[in-house]
């Protein structure tokens, strides 16, 4: 099972469901994550090809962290990657609805 307890530390309530974020994010948007760094959102697939994700890359293009639904709304992810900057920055930039860059 590749996500067997689902995100890990402390949680916060977010907005946007996972679903609405996954809609959301489509061809890719950028955002700034909660400390001021500009990322990448973009939508993939855990390794086990079924469970959808979406995907936190820095501007540099590297891949930072990937939330699926299970870890949204968490610190960490379910393989205990730091992600709340990123989530709690994309659920905030989609609640004031901001012009989002689609096609990254």
């Amino acid at each position: 099972m590749a996500h067997p307890e689902g995100g890990q530390g402390n949680s916060f309530p977010t907005r946007h469901g996972f679903e609405q974020a996954h809609t959301r994010v489509g061809g890719g948007l950028r955002f700034p994550s909660t400390t001021g760094e500009p990322i990448i959102a973009e939508l993939s697939f855990a390794a086990d090809g079924a469970i959808h994700t979406i995907v936190f890359s820095n501007r540099q293009g590297d891949r930072v962290a990937n939330v699926c639904k299970a870890c949204w709304g968490f610190r960490k992810s379910c393989s205990g990657t730091r992600v709340g900057q990123y989530v709690q920055g994309l659920d905030e930039f989609l609640r004031r609805g901001l012009k989002t860059t689609e096609n990254t």
